[in-house]
């Protein structure tokens, strides 16, 4: 694939978002910005980025995307850095185990300003900068373009979950937010997309009950994946680079289901 621009991905620190700023850099992107509250995890995968992909340069920068301040320095920090930014990566997201009945008031707040409100604002401040560049042809499409954002939903936005009714509202919630910017954004050579993935092996699964009713979650979760397994950070960083490449340049307003086949 061909990434002429500036790469930014959000989370970048661990997980999803780490094996996307990796993939940048595997696919010859050669500037690439990750952001993520943990200052400290984050330096070390800007390190190990560097180290194994030394043409590519990267930027790191502690970011909050609860806060539109903060948001905002991020994305004047890469545009000073690098000039623009041409492709995002809103992987940035917590999760809350517990139904509606004993879900904490607290809990709801955070995931929805964590997983749509940060999503929001990243896009915000994004799209704003990328309406001022002028586009870029990549090797990939004919037709020029101001940028791509991928926003990281999970299947829980397509399909409801009993225990996961904060994290499943907040990402149908980023799944309309992006059929909503691709629409309003298109004729200015913006593609806006929502990925959903699937159980995918990232430390986010750590914050679920573990023990027996890990068991239990995930042998039911088994029965419902036609492919019989999780997926892994890698395959999912694959689709955001066919979203945000030229290779997807007829794609936007939509969402890609990455879940294994679930039934």
């Amino acid at each position: 694939m061909d990434f002429p621009g500036v790469a930014l991905v959000t989370g970048g620190a661990s997980g999803i978002g780490k094996a996307t700023a990796i993939r940048y850099a595997i696919e010859g992107c050669k500037r690439i910005v990750i952001a993520d509250v943990n200052a400290e995890l984050l330096q070390t995968t800007q390190k190990e980025i560097q180290e194994k992909y030394p043409d590519a340069k990267v930027k790191a920068i502690t970011l909050d995307v609860r806060s539109l301040e903060s948001v905002q320095n991020m994305v004047d920090e890469a545009v000073a850095e690098f000039g623009r930014i041409d492709y995002l990566a809103n992987v940035a997201g917590i999760v809350k185990y517990g139904n509606t009945t004993i879900l904490s008031e607290e809990d709801w707040d955070l995931v929805l300003q964590v997983n749509l409100r940060g999503v929001f604002f990243c896009s915000k401040a994004v799209i704003k900068q990328m309406l001022k560049q002028e586009p870029l042809i990549s090797k990939n499409s004919p037709y020029p373009a101001r940028g791509a954002i991928v926003n990281v939903a999970s299947q829980a936005g397509l399909k409801g979950n009993g225990d996961l009714p904060c994290y499943s509202a907040s990402k149908h919630g980023v799944v309309g937010l992006s059929k909503s910017d691709g629409l309003k954004f298109a004729t200015d050579g913006i593609r806006v997309n929502a990925l959903c993935p699937g159980t995918i092996e990232t430390p986010i699964l750590g914050k679920l009950p573990q023990g027996d009713i890990a068991k239990e979650r995930q042998e039911a979760r088994m029965r419902e994946i036609a492919m019989k397994r999780v997926g892994q950070s890698d395959e999912i960083a694959h689709c955001i680079m066919f979203l945000t490449s030229g290779r997807s340049s007829f794609v936007t307003a939509t969402y890609l289901a990455a879940d294994g086949g679930y039934r």
